[in-house]
């Protein structure tokens, strides 16, 4: 594809001066978006959250990509990349994540978007990676799907979908206040503001993370990613550094001998709208599968006391059931129609199930 000789799209390697220049570059072409004008709900991403992103010791700070405006020596396009090992039917494949494509608002619709995913696609097929995995909104083209799409056209590479996640989670906390950052009417306002009540939690074997549980942490979740027919596969160091970070909320249930039969962690972030910024919590991983419906509702429950000791105003994340939603429901989490889907770009022949019936993934 041909691009304006004005830019520059390269590979470089990230360090901690890019960090704050980053963050802005993504929170305005967020908040610069058509859609956010409209609705709000759009994540405002502060230093802290670039570094829990793209700052792990195990990430491969090779596979990062920016957009050079030579006129004024300025990044105006990003796309980032967070490394995983991906567990299909048994066999394990090293994918890249391409993670928060950005372009500035005023250098779009100049194939910068499709210019920054097919650099990406060269540096990690270099290296040796198997093939990108990513989300997208199903419906969206100005800034994910139609420039992975179009990447990957150019390319000569398959793109296929993995999962269509039908629904979005959403547990309210303070709704006047995360209204005020997203637009809604006064009937749905009123109906979540009649699920913000957090229930009792009825047992003692709740309770936060500690840094010894991360060796029993790390087996649930492998074990979590044995149990479905495409997963990605935790890296112990990864994992450890990430559940140390004071923005993520990891809450236990524990067994008999006080160690984690079940736990949530969730990471904090500002949602942004109309002028406003307030505390929210993204669901990451969910792992209930060994508790009964009593003990998900306790620990869903705590979850959401400790979440508001923090001031977050709510949780979101879009639902992959990997997870049975229904003790979530009886505790107000509310599930509604939004869709969102997995995508896998093929580089190395990666043999994909033809009927794919369960899938296990996260954002972080």
């Amino acid at each position: 594809m041909s691009l304006d000789e004005n830019y520059l799209v390269e590979q470089f390697t990230i360090k901690d001066s890019d960090i704050s220049t980053l963050a802005k570059l993504l929170t305005g072409a967020f908040q610069e978006d058509d859609a956010a004008k409209k609705e709000g709900a759009v994540a405002d991403l502060r230093d802290e959250n670039f570094k829990l992103l793209f700052g792990s010791p195990a990430i491969d700070k090779e596979t990062f990509i920016r957009v050079i405006y030579k006129p004024t020596n300025k990044i105006v396009g990003f796309l980032g990349s967070i490394q995983k090992n991906l567990l299909i039917e048994g066999k394990i494949y090293h994918v890249s994540l391409p993670a928060w494509l950005s372009v500035h608002h005023e250098h779009r619709r100049k194939g910068l978007g499709t210019a920054l995913g097919m650099k990406l696609f060269e540096v990690v097929s270099n290296l040796g990676y198997d093939a990108t995995v990513f989300f997208h909104d199903a419906g969206a083209s100005q800034h994910g799907k139609g420039a992975s799409s179009a990447a990957a056209r150019n390319l000569n590479l398959p793109m296929i979908e993995l999962a269509i996640m039908n629904k979005f989670i959403v547990r309210g906390y303070d709704v006047d206040a995360a209204a005020k950052a997203l637009k809604t009417n006064w009937i749905q306002k009123l109906y979540f503001k009649s699920k913000e009540r957090i229930g009792k939690v009825k047992t003692n074997k709740v309770r936060l993370y500690k840094p010894e549980d991360i060796d029993k942490i790390f087996e649930l979740s492998t074990e979590l990613s044995k149990k479905n027919q495409i997963s990605i596969m935790q890296v112990h160091e990864d994992l450890k550094w990430k559940l140390a970070d004071p923005q993520v909320l990891c809450v236990v249930y524990e067994d008999d001998n006080g160690e984690a039969k079940g736990f949530i962690n969730a990471w904090e972030f500002l949602l942004s709208g109309f002028g406003h910024n307030v505390k929210f919590g993204w669901l990451d991983t969910i792992h209930t599968y060994n508790l009964t419906n009593q003990e998900v509702k306790d620990l869903a429950n705590f979850l959401g006391l400790e979440a508001t000791k923090r001031g977050w105003k709510g949780l979101q994340t879009p639902y992959i059931p990997y997870f049975d939603s229904k003790p979530f429901k009886k505790v107000n989490f509310i599930f509604f129609p939004k869709k969102v889907g997995l995508y896998l770009i093929n580089i190395n022949n990666v043999p994909i199930p033809e009927k794919i019936e369960s899938v296990y993934f996260e954002w972080r």
